[in-house]
């Protein structure tokens, strides 16, 4: 099996028939117009791309280039630039910001001290909260112990390590430029640091990968008994080159949808009787605490910076350019580097937010109330999406109470099925489109 959108073709109609975005380009003042007017809440969350590796993972689905020092020193000044930009846009909306995810690409490549300048810059325009997360993706070569100890001197509390697998020929089979033993290096190196959470990130569903070799990974990642570990299954997108290699053989195809579950529910228990408790359908934590995510791309406010970031003020959902070049000419003339922009209703945002609220495996009916001043019951009935949870109720993958709803054992599984074909059929789609032309006119997704 290729773990494309066309293996969760179920979930994936499901999303097509739900969901119906169309990105146009449009003027400056337009832009600026719909993202001034667009915030939902006082309280927003920033997303910043640092789209630079030192290798191309053959399947990374996500927008990057290879660093080369002058195209990095710039897109790091314009970077800043595209910061004070909004700040000089948004002033009077008064913001709170209570937490920054950085992600790419490979965020560890930079010099902490630039995650100080970002820090220093936000705090000229938004109100920073007193306990802000600031957390960045890492790979395993980069984080030294003198790099850990500078990042936590910059800022950065939370940190997430993309280990993938502590087996060589995973590393191989994925194209990574980490050893084994890199890996190793970062966990101590970051536990010294004192981060206030970390992350471990572990794929699954490999070539060739047996159910008791993925547990075997698992357990591995667990004796360092790390704050989080996150499993994702090896998602396989046209646009990158382990699509081909695994059409034309040169690379064996993944295990088959039997094998799928099997896997998952074996991390399940595994991770469980280790004490990680489920946060989402991919993240378990030893405590009540979750690394800081990109969760409000789904419910908002969400501040994007960034070539090829995608933003989500909450009335209003926007995406870079993901050309560098155009994106360092545009902060060089002032202006906003969006590429396509669109107005969210208020129904879109509510089946958004339950969507949201489900992959956290637990819903409850106040929350929903106090965002949408709408009581649940009305809202699924207007919008129609009380027949899609009837229907999961019935099969069993939701338990529904007076005052919330809960995702069952066996419906866990469910939402990391659709959870899945969500990223591969909404934001992957994003990228593959907008990875065409700097600027397209409009854009239709799914």
């Amino acid at each position: 099996m290729i773990l494309d959108q066309n293996a969760f073709a179920l979930e994936s109609r499901f999303i097509g028939r739900s969901l119906h975005m169309t990105f146009r380009r449009e003027r400056p003042d337009i832009v600026e117009k719909l993202i001034a007017a667009g915030f939902v809440d006082d309280a927003a969350s920033i997303y910043i791309h640092i789209p630079f590796c030192r290798g191309l993972c053959p399947a990374c689905p996500y927008v990057r280039y290879l660093w080369k020092d002058d195209i990095a020193r710039k897109y790091f000044e314009a970077l800043l630039g595209e910061i004070q930009l909004y700040g000089e846009l948004l002033r009077d909306l008064d913001l709170k910001i209570t937490d920054i995810h950085v992600g790419g690409g490979t965020p560890s490549l930079l010099n902490p001290e630039i995650y100080g300048s970002i820090l220093e810059t936000l705090k000229d325009y938004f109100n920073l909260d007193v306990e802000l997360s600031f957390g960045i993706e890492a790979n395993p070569e980069d984080v030294s112990e003198e790099k850990a100890f500078r990042l936590r001197e910059s800022g950065v509390n939370e940190i997430s390590l993309g280990v993938q697998s502590f087996y060589r020929a995973n590393l191989k089979s994925l194209g990574r430029r980490h050893s084994v033993e890199d890996s190793i290096d970062a966990i101590e190196n970051v536990e010294a640091a004192g981060f206030d959470g970390f992350n471990i990130d572990m794929m699954y569903m490999l070539p060739k990968q047996t159910v008791e070799e993925w547990i075997e990974d698992l357990k591995l990642a667990i004796e360092f008994e790390p704050t989080q570990i996150t499993i994702y299954p090896l998602l396989i997108v046209p646009y990158r080159p382990m699509y081909r290699m695994m059409k034309s053989g040169k690379v064996p195809e993944q295990p088959g949808k039997r094998v799928f579950k099997q896997m998952y529910y074996k991390a399940l228990e595994t991770l469980e009787d280790s004490g990680y408790k489920p946060m989402r359908y991919y993240s378990f934590s030893r405590e009540p605490w979750e690394y800081t995510t990109v969760e409000r791309e789904m419910v908002g406010p969400l501040i994007a910076f960034g070539a090829g970031a995608m933003g989500f003020p909450g009335h209003s959902e926007y995406v870079n350019t993901c050309s560098i070049r155009e994106y360092v000419k545009a902060i060089s003339k002032s202006r906003l580097p969006i590429a396509g922009i669109r107005k969210v209703e208020k129904e879109e945002r509510g089946i958004r937010w339950i969507s949201e609220r489900l992959s956290a495996l637990k819903l409850n009916f106040i929350d929903f109330k106090k965002v949408f001043d709408e009581e649940f019951e009305d809202f699924i009935k207007r919008t129609g999406y009380r027949k899609s949870l009837i229907f999961q109720r019935l099969l069993g993958n939701i338990k529904q109470y007076a005052d919330h709803i809960e995702v069952t054992r066996k419906g866990i599984f469910s939402r990391n099925l659709s959870g899945w074909a969500f990223v591969l059929s909404i934001p992957c789609k994003i990228v593959e489109e907008y990875l065409k032309t700097p600027w397209p006119r409009e854009v239709k997704i799914p």
